[in-house]
């Protein structure tokens, strides 16, 4: 492969991937400190810094650059060929530079130089599942996001799951799809926001119960902490992926969790349509809870999108003919009953009717 004998200079005018100089040692040693639990220490960053960069380059075994922001050490970014003629993409950034693209600007340099220059045929990435900052510079450079792969890497001594993805040279370098960031809705009542990670035993709760196992007989019954902690995850996940928003809706004074209301199949080219689903806790039943919390979804799914709400079209919601409560909740809410497909609805016990809701935009100026 062409890859130069040296490093070049990379720059977009605003971030520079360079080769290593000796007033970088101060910045590897720092970006080490933020990170104590892989074990490097001060010996370790004068090493890597005097020449295990360029003894790795010179090896062909991993093209790691400086990034330089401000005029300072920014953390590092590189490519490890293997043996197909692809490479593996890392980067990793200083805490005080975060949060202001430089990663994001430091990808596409160095995927401009691995695919131009170095001739790779593909790029690949992983990031251990939870690592939300690497996987936003992956999304916002345009990854194709792969399946997610269990116990591929070892971290501090145990097997961790991966998210992978990876880019051709011909994808443009820019996000492929949303990436959804829940916006906090209220009413006098409630607060609808995201779940936390101590709110476990309450999810559990709320979906171990007999009308959960009869109308949504796909959920595992006794909904467990460690079923609780993947739903979570996927959801996250779901976001990221710009398919669909979750919200836990809780008590505006107290805040505890009442229930989930969940944005999905959402279709936002042309049509703009969405459906909407949503359970209670057994404690916050029969006090119209839920139905304000979709009015209140409702509200901002169909505002237009330069007043901060997504400038939906239609709001679906579906269910099974015998499910009152939920049907109580859709008709409360303004939600016109479109029709009823017969035996289409699977229960625990036999296939019921699904009957199919419709709100649209027009309905709330009517």
């Amino acid at each position: 492969m062409p890859i130069p004998a040296e490093h070049p200079v990379l720059t977009d005018g605003v971030v520079t991937l360079r080769g290593p100089r000796p007033d970088d040692l101060q910045g590897q040693i720092d970006r080490q400190r933020e990170d104590p639990g892989r074990g490097f220490d001060a010996d370790d960053a004068r090493r890597w810094i005097g020449y295990g960069i360029v003894e790795a380059w010179a090896k062909r075994e991993r093209l790691l650059f400086i990034v330089e922001y401000k005029g300072r050490y920014a953390g590092s970014a590189a490519l490890e060929p293997d043996g197909d003629g692809n490479a593996r993409i890392h980067y990793s950034l200083s805490e005080w530079a975060r949060g202001a693209g430089v990663a994001s600007r430091a990808v596409r340099l160095l995927l401009e130089f691995g695919f131009t220059t170095c001739g790779f045929h593909v790029v690949h990435w992983w990031a251990r599942v939870g690592n939300w900052p690497s996987r936003r510079v992956a999304w916002a450079t345009g990854f194709h996001f792969g399946e997610t792969i269990p116990a591929l890497a070892e971290e501090s001594g145990r097997r961790v799951d991966a998210w992978t993805a990876w880019i051709g040279p011909d994808d443009p370098r820019r996000p492929r799809q949303p990436w959804y960031e829940h916006p906090i809705l209220e009413t006098p009542r409630l607060r609808l926001r995201t779940w936390r990670a101590d709110e476990i035993p309450r999810i559990t709760t709320a979906r171990t119960n007999q009308a959960t196992a009869h109308f949504l007989p796909f959920i595992p019954q006794p909904f467990t902490a460690e079923d609780a902690r993947f739903w979570l995850k996927d959801m996250a996940a779901q976001a990221a992926a710009g398919r669909r928003f979750n919200w836990c809706v809780a008590d505006a004074e107290t805040d505890q969790g009442l229930g989930n209301i969940t944005l999905f199949g959402i279709h936002r080219d042309q049509v703009r349509d969405g459906e909407l689903g949503y359970w209670l806790h057994p404690d916050a039943q029969g006090r119209g809870v839920m139905a304000e919390a979709v009015e209140r979804v409702t509200q901002w799914y169909f505002a237009a999108e330069d007043a901060g709400g997504f400038g939906g079209r239609r709001l679906f919601i579906r269910t099974a003919a015998s499910n009152t409560a939920a049907r109580r909740t859709a008709e409360k809410a303004g939600f016109q009953l479109t029709g009823t497909e017969r035996e289409a609805f699977p229960l625990s016990t036999h296939l019921d009717g699904k009957v199919t809701y419709d709100l649209l935009a027009a309905d709330l100026s009517s």
